[in-house]
């Protein structure tokens, strides 16, 4: 069987749903722990959480396999800014063993449909723009848009340097069980080029600099992060910031990131995309418009493994 087909009936045998009981829980912690690195003791996560999580609102969700082994996790929380509500996926972590299998992407759906339960039809996450692997799995496999950027988000240093994160917006109104494949991001303009196009357009370019294609804005970074940052970490924080700088001005004037797809073995490329129209209940009033200022207030971060890093 091709290997294609043999992935697309492993992760068809994998039901996400709400856990069901402290042994979940527990099992859910530990897996977390053991996605992030953690110590067996480490506090960041406990089954009291997500117990008062799912008691007030938040989602805490399994993936399971056939056997019945737990071999993704996520959980999540209501949030709101400026009139907004939404359901904010703090964190969504898959078992290094079935990574690749289309897990995460089970775990997303499951979440949305739990949030649309409660009537919230929109999803938000965080993740580290340097990883390109997310963002691809964010922008292009669930469609998603990246729609907010805080640099240094945490105030901290983590395994992949100044802790940046791109802020995305899924409106998830067309997910559910029934539907399955019905996930559809809202409407932007010229939403994305062919890979075969970008990887000409952006010939020489380096990483961090953007270009102009119309109204595109296509901006390289590197395709393998982790192993820059660990072979020349000056390079790679020079990078960061350009990075940086460049989503900063992109979303100041008006942009959205809508995709991230690997050209090269080494370098993956950002679509920048002018944002669609608001309609009008979407549309801030001047007195509501976020500063750059305040973009930092906008909710909290992710995990990692198929399109999350906390």
């Amino acid at each position: 069987m091709p290997a294609a087909a043999s992935a697309a009936r492993e992760a068809a045998a994998i039901i996400a749903r709400p856990l069901r009981s402290l042994r979940e829980r527990e099992e859910a912690v530990r897996l977390y722990r053991r996605v992030f690195g953690l110590a067996a003791d480490d506090p960041a996560m406990t089954p009291k959480l997500l117990t008062a999580l799912q008691r007030n609102g938040g989602s805490a969700l399994g993936a399971f396999d056939p056997a019945g082994r737990m071999v993704g996790f996520t959980y999540g929380f209501v949030g709101t800014e400026a009139g907004a509500t939404y359901h904010y996926s703090q964190a969504a972590v898959v078992d290094a063993g079935v990574q690749g299998r289309g897990v995460g992407r089970i775990l997303k759906r499951a979440q949305a449909t739990d949030a649309l339960r409660d009537g919230i039809a929109t999803m938000r996450w965080a993740y580290d723009p340097m990883l390109a692997r997310n963002a691809h799995f964010n922008l292009d496999v669930l469609g998603a848009v990246g729609r907010w950027f805080v640099r240094d988000y945490y105030d901290l240093t983590d395994a992949g340097g100044r802790s940046d994160r791109v802020v995305v917006e899924w409106r998830t109104g067309g997910v559910s069980e029934e539907a399955p494949d019905a996930d559809v991001a809202e409407p932007v303009a010229e939403r994305s080029l062919a890979t075969e196009d970008v990887a000409h357009l952006v010939g020489g370019t380096e990483w961090g600099e953007a270009r102009l294609v119309g109204q595109i804005r296509l901006l390289p970074i590197p395709a393998a992060w982790t192993d820059l940052s660990r072979a020349d970490s000056a390079r790679a924080s020079d990078v960061r910031d350009r990075v940086a700088a460049q989503i900063e001005s992109a979303l100041t004037d008006g942009m959205v990131l809508t995709s991230c797809r690997r050209i090269s073995p080494d370098t993956a490329v950002y679509q920048l995309t002018p944002a669609g129209r608001p309609t009008p209940a979407e549309q801030p009033t001047p007195a509501e418009q976020p500063t750059p200022a305040e973009q930092p207030t906008l909710a909290g971060a992710s995990a990692p493994t198929d399109g999350q890093v906390r």
